[in-house]
Order: structure tokens, then C-alpha cells, then sequence
């Protein structure tokens, strides 16, 4: 069973998401923040880690930059997601612009946990 640690500021879709990526097997962590998240993939090194963009105390893009610096979590598949139009300036295994079909989410996670 994979960890997907999800990360997102808004909680009613944290719910939501959480349920979708349990449901299909995975076991799941979930943060609010880019602070608290980095506090998560250190002590239990996710398999995927999917976050929000735009967060508060430390956002998406900066969550990956943390990682990536870190020797124990830059091969992490990061996939970033956002309602903003396009994908921020990072080096990220995929990015799903808000609102993504649930399947989508679900492809997309299992195709990192395949590579």
C-alpha cells in the first residue's frame, strides 16, 4: 500500500480528497499547509505527495523547493494542483488545474507510484 501525503488548504476538499485516494487503496497523510507537510514527508516519506498551489504559511512551489533540497525526499513524485490558469514556474511530476475529474487524480497517482 502506497502513502500519499495531500496537501490543501481548503478542508472541505481535503475531505474529499482523502476519501477518493483511501478508497482506492492508498493509505493517506494529509496537511494544510507547506509547513506542516514538510513536517510529514520528513518524519514518513510519502510515496506521492499531491499539493495545492496556493496555501498559506508555505505554498505549493515552495513545498517542492524544500523537498527537492532534501537528499531523503527529491525523488518524491510532487504533483501540483491549482486553479490558476497555468503551471507555476516547477519542476513538478504533474500539475491538474482545479477542478480535475476525480479519475484523473486517481490516474495520475498511480502512474507515479508506477514510474
Amino acid at each position: 500500500m502506497a502513502l500519499v501525503l495531500l496537501v490543501e488548504d481548503d478542508a472541505n476538499l481535503l475531505r474529499a480528497l482523502e476519501t477518493l485516494v483511501s478508497t482506492d487503496g492508498h493509505a493517506v497523510r494529509t496537511a494544510v499547509n507547506g509547513v506542516d507537510a514538510l513536517s510529514v514527508a520528513r518524519a514518513e516519506r510519502p510515496d506521492v505527495v499531491v499539493s495545492d498551489c496556493m496555501m498559506p504559511l508555505m505554498d505549493g512551489v515552495e513545498l517542492l523547493r524544500e523537498m527537492k533540497s532534501m537528499p531523503a525526499l527529491q525523488a518524491i513524485p510532487f504533483v501540483m494542483t491549482s486553479a490558476i490558469a497555468s503551471a507555476p514556474n516547477a519542476s513538478v511530476y504533474a500539475f491538474l488545474r482545479k477542478p480535475f475529474p476525480a479519475k484523473e487524480l486517481l490516474r495520475v497517482i498511480r502512474r507515479a507510484l508506477s514510474s
